[in-house]
């Protein structure tokens, strides 16, 4: 019984020294830890706003644990932060790593605001210090750019935005009745998370070719290593005109990755509620355009890839020249392109009117054209697509003037038209393909819109359809 006992007894020991053996510290200077990175490069913020924590992997290769202290190199003044195992600071003592195990650096950065207009670097870098004295370091990069921070902003009266200094917005933008809200060549608004330009009054957004106006969300970094935020949908809200604006003008214009493009409501359809021009209107959850009532002219622009359609009309008069409107999104499989109704929800609305002229309308359905009608009207409702690429089923339309339909043979039908050309396999790009059935079928109208949305010189006659005029890959 005795030996028994003392046999149990000089297990326990073992374990014990077993365990004890296995985390067992050194202070030898042979041994040193191991980082998944050298430098770590923080994404482009904007001044005064934390980024979103980067990181790097601290490991420990050897057969022995080993105690640290973690040091931030600029110390409580510096714009980076840290978070090592659970602790933050600007100096984090006593972190041990047992033998082969590791831990997650957290880092982000917050670069305080200057009135320099240029991006500005910070620099630093995390020094861990072990207990055998041995000193290594990871460097910390990052840059930040000076913007215009707007919360809850209402314009009264009429304003103009610079493009010295791009724009944040949060709690939305609204401009009153009355009011005219102008954008100068080159303004940047970025979004915060379902923030909305609403226009109560008028927006004037007139870019230039070398100077666009760019709509977009406020995340400037990663979803994933090769996934920017800014290819998303769903990143910001969108534009919002309501029943008192007319008069819009947008040129130039990039707007992408909101919940909506522009959404135009009820509005009187003998003045102009909004004229968009030479711009891009892509990647959004919903509608990319959708208008109720109301008199609309687009031309010489691209409006893609809508999680809903990419233009839903409800009665009004519309007028869309060289316009290329397709659904290929990555991320969801949309409804129709083009939607044309006299209805909004249960609601009647009077149609007067729209016209297609040299478009492309295409995607990944059979019919990508779709007409809602009441049974009284649906045989004389005015609308016509003339000298466009179409991707309809039912090509017996009267409507349908001097029209090439889509092919719907093959595996990519539709996407044919395009270049495959992508950003990291994520952003679209609609050039046309040399095989594109949209070549040389435009009519003369291109002598009013001389130029693509590219800056491509269009010929007299023969142009191509869509906002794209055919440029052969070099």
């Amino acid at each position: 019984m005795k030996r028994f006992r003392l046999t149990k007894v000089l297990m326990a020991v073992l374990v014990l020294w077993s365990c004890t053996d296995d985390w067992k510290f050194s202070t030898d200077s042979r041994y040193v830890l191991g980082f998944s990175a050298d430098t770590v490069h923080m994404d482009t913020v904007f001044t005064g706003v934390a980024s979103a924590s980067a990181g790097f992997m601290v490991y420990n290769p050897n057969d022995v644990g080993l105690r640290f202290d973690a040091v931030m190199g600029g110390g409580t003044a510096s714009p980076f932060r840290m978070n090592l195992d659970g602790e933050g600071g600007a100096v984090i003592t006593g972190l041990e790593i047992p033998a082969g195990d590791s831990l997650f650096c957290f880092v982000s950065v917050n670069i305080p605001a200057t009135d320099d207009v240029e991006l500005y670097r910070a620099f630093d870098s995390v020094r861990f210090v072990l207990e055998s004295g041995n000193v290594q370091f990871v460097r910390l990069d990052a840059q930040g750019q000076n913007a215009v921070t707007l919360r809850g902003r209402r314009i009264e009266t009429d304003a103009v935005f610079q493009a010295r200094l791009p724009y944040i917005i949060y709690d939305s933008l609204y401009v009153a009745d009355g009011a005219t809200l102008t954008l100068s060549p080159g303004t940047c608004l970025y979004f915060h998370k379902d923030a909305v330009l609403d226009i109560a009054g008028r927006l004037v957004a007139q870019g230039k070719p070398d100077s666009v106006i760019l709509m977009r969300g406020d995340r400037l970094d990663y979803m994933l290593p090769e996934l920017k935020y800014d290819l998303l949908n769903a990143q910001w809200g969108g534009i919002r005109l309501r029943e008192s604006s007319y008069g819009n003008r947008l040129a130039w214009c990039d707007i992408h990755g909101g919940n909506w493009g522009i959404v135009a409501d009820s509005a009187s359809p003998v003045m102009t509620k909004l004229n968009i021009e030479s711009s891009i209107i892509h990647n959004v959850s919903g509608n990319g355009i959708e208008a109720t009532g109301c008199r609309i002219e687009v031309s010489n622009s691209q409006i893609t890839n809508a999680g809903l359609s990419c233009v839903d009309l409800a009665g009004g008069w519309s007028e869309f020249t060289f316009c290329t409107i397709a659904a290929f999104s990555l991320w969801t499989v949309a409804d129709q392109t083009v939607l044309v109704s006299d209805r909004r929800d249960d609601r009647m609305i009077p149609f007067y009117g729209a016209s297609f002229r040299n478009c492309i309308i295409t995607g990944r359905h059979a019919s990508e054209f779709v007409t809602v009608f009441a049974d009284s009207v649906r045989n004389k409702a005015p609308y016509s697509v003339s000298n466009s690429l179409i991707m309809v089923r039912d090509t017996t339309d009267a409507r349908y003037g001097n029209v090439v339909f889509e092919r719907t043979e093959g595996k990519n039908w539709g996407s044919y038209n395009f270049v495959d050309r992508t950003v990291r396999g994520y952003s679209s790009v609609f050039a046309l393909d040399s095989v594109s059935r949209a070549r040389g079928i435009a009519d003369t109208l291109s002598v009013l819109w001389p130029l693509d949305l590219a800056g491509v010189p269009r010929p007299p006659s023969g142009a191509d359809a869509g906002c794209y005029q055919y440029v052969p890959l070099k």
